[in-house]
C-alpha cells in the first residue's frame, strides 16, 4: 500500500470556478453569485490575472452608497472594482492542507485564492478542506505525521 501523502491546495480546490470581471456592475455580479450559491469569487482580468475578491459584504456595501440612490447613477458608479475587496490573501497550489486550515482558523476568510505567477487557477473553499479532512482521515493521515504545512516531520528542520 502507498503511503498516504497530505492533500495540498491543488488537490482540493475548485478549479476553474467562478469569476467576474472588475468592469462589471455590481448588480450583474450579484445574480451570479445567487445563481451558483456561492457567497463571493475572485475578481480577475481577461487574462486571469488577479485582482482581488468580490463577496456578499462587497456587494451589500453598494445599497450604504451614495451611488444607489442617485437618480442619475451609471453603471460605472457601481464597478466591481469599485466594491471589491483588492489586497487579498493567496497562497500557492502546492501548500499543504494542514496550513490552508490554519489560515483559515487565523483570519475570517470563506475562500483562498490559490495563484501562480499572479494568474487565478482556483480556489479552496472552507468546504473544500472539510472535505480533504475527510479523504485524508480515510487514508490515515495526521498532522503529528506530517507537521502544519505539510511536509513529514522527519524530513522538515525549521
Amino acid at each position: 500500500m502507498a503511503t498516504p501523502r497530505i492533500l495540498t491546495a491543488r488537490d482540493i480546490m475548485t478549479s476553474p470556478g467562478i469569476v467576474v470581471n472588475p468592469e462589471m456592475s455590481v448588480f450583474t455580479a450579484i445574480p451570479i453569485l445567487i445563481k451558483n450559491n456561492v457567497t463571493g469569487c475572485p475578481v480577475t482580468t481577461p487574462d486571469g490575472m488577479l485582482l482581488g475578491i468580490l463577496s456578499e459584504l462587497d456587494c451589500m456595501k453598494v445599497i450604504a452608497s451614495d451611488a444607489f440612490y442617485a437618480d442619475d447613477y451609471s453603471n460605472s458608479d457601481i464597478l466591481v472594482s469599485r466594491y471589491m475587496t483588492g489586497d487579498c490573501l493567496t497562497i500557492t497550489a502546492d501548500m499543504g492542507i494542514f496550513r490552508i486550515a490554519n489560515i483559515f482558523l487565523e483570519h475570517t476568510l470563506r475562500r483562498i485564492p490559490v495563484v501562480e505567477d499572479g494568474k487565478l487557477i482556483g480556489q479552496v473553499t472552507r468546504s473544500d478542506v472539510l472535505k480533504g479532512i475527510q479523504l485524508m482521515r480515510k487514508s490515515k493521515v495526521r498532522g503529528k505525521e506530517y507537521g502544519a504545512y505539510g511536509w513529514p516531520t522527519s524530513t522538515f528542520a525549521p
